[in-house]
């Protein structure tokens, strides 16, 4: 059954997650799919073994509904067949609202590259994979299928509400939309230049995972944006590294609509599943944070603030003489720690912040704060 729909699907070049317009091919032939499809159960020999997990929706830290999944995999069942080909995420959101039609997207998951043949059989490792949604006011039935190219597949159904938040939304009630982000059309206004410099890390340290999860990733996308659209800069300089990879995984000297495309293809690659022996015995966290910032203090047009934004991570070791001296000749530093309600940890980036002049860190456990750290940074300019 579910052949029907791979080929059309496979033939679209996207990686990320797509919403498909309403009556284009790709959409009808998702349409026929979902309807013949429910109420049949995969049979056994037939069935990928997953677990789906749901998010309730959330307000994002883009001020808007956000609700996904994750889908964990163990990787040994594709030790021997089933990744010749991408896999293939379908979902179809219906909302309760009368009057609004389901909207159906779809994905493509490909398998990690140059992996050692012992990955295939390791017992505990994990592929994750994922994807999120933002809607309206109202309730949402959700169908989800993800299919192999032996044929396997598993699914999910089930429900989602969002309530009115008591803030503006950009979204109406019943609607749904991609994450919120596909939209962004660069930055308006403001004055001055801003360097960002984005940690890729997951906000919560789990089992062992492959790729950054949904929530991770729009935690980090949605920050990012509103900083830049109500931060009150002209221009910003973007660089997302890597510290367990010590890697830059992304850069733009002088971000824009295009390189958000960008940027959520690099942190939907990113592999944090395992860590070369090369990196294990090169540089540590402390001297790869100072080769970044030699970066930014070398940069022939200085800007004007330096944001450190990024999970708050682990203890982090000492300040070394060669970092304090390279902190010092940053312009305003802070950093915006995104800190899950458990985390304790005083880590590397906020003791470098807090060891310079102008430097302050603000602590974000909700969007709300991030929105109070966003207005200091733009009030702090004035």
């Amino acid at each position: 059954m579910w052949r029907c729909i791979l080929p059309v699907l496979l033939a679209l070049n996207s990686w990320g997650q797509l919403l498909l317009n309403p009556g284009s091919p790709q959409e009808r032939e998702l349409k026929r799919f979902f309807d013949s499809s429910d109420g049949v159960k995969e049979s056994s020999d037939k069935r990928l073994r997953c677990g789906v997990y749901t998010f309730p929706t959330r307000l994002s830290f883009g001020f808007q509904h956000w609700t996904g999944y994750d889908i964990a995999m163990p990787i040994r069942q594709f030790a021997t067949r089933g990744r010749e080909r991408p896999m293939v995420i379908a979902l179809r959101v219906t909302p309760e609202t009368p009057g609004k039609t389901p909207s159906y997207f779809y994905s493509k998951a490909a398998f990690p590259r140059k992996a050692p043949p012992q990955f295939w059989t390791t017992g505990n490792a994990e592929m994750n994979l994922g994807g999120g949604f933002v809607v309206g006011e109202g309730k949402y039935r959700v169908n989800l299928w993800v299919m192999d190219s032996d044929g396997r597949s598993c699914r999910k159904d089930w429900k989602v509400e969002a309530r009115s938040p008591g803030v503006p939304l950009q979204i109406g009630p019943g609607e749904v939309a991609e994450t919120g982000m596909e939209s962004w059309k660069g930055m308006t206004g403001g004055s001055g230049k801003l360097s960002v410099l984005i940690h890729a890390a997951p906000m919560f340290r789990r089992r062992i995972m492959t790729k950054l999860s949904a929530w991770d990733r729009a935690v980090l996308l949605n920050s990012l944006r509103s900083l830049l659209d109500t931060g009150g800069y002209a221009e910003a300089k973007v660089k997302v590294f890597d510290f367990d990879g010590r890697r830059v995984i992304f850069e733009s000297d002088n971000f824009g609509a295009p390189d958000f495309d960008r940027l959520m293809d690099a942190l939907m690659n990113l592999n944090i599943g395992t860590v070369s022996y090369d990196t294990l015995k090169g540089i540590n966290e402390e001297a790869f944070l100072s080769n970044l910032v030699r970066e930014e203090v070398d940069q022939k047009q200085p800007s004007d603030a330096v944001v450190f934004l990024g999970p708050s991570w682990r203890w982090g070791q000492k300040i070394s003489p060669l970092l304090r001296e390279l902190r010092a000749q940053l312009p305003t530093t802070y950093y915006v720690s995104l800190t899950p309600w458990n985390a304790t940890a005083t880590d590397l980036l906020e003791k470098f912040v807090k060891a310079g002049p102008k430097g302050k860190v603000l602590t974000v456990y909700q969007p709300i704060d991030l929105a109070k750290a966003i207005r200091e940074i733009r009030d702090r300019r004035n």
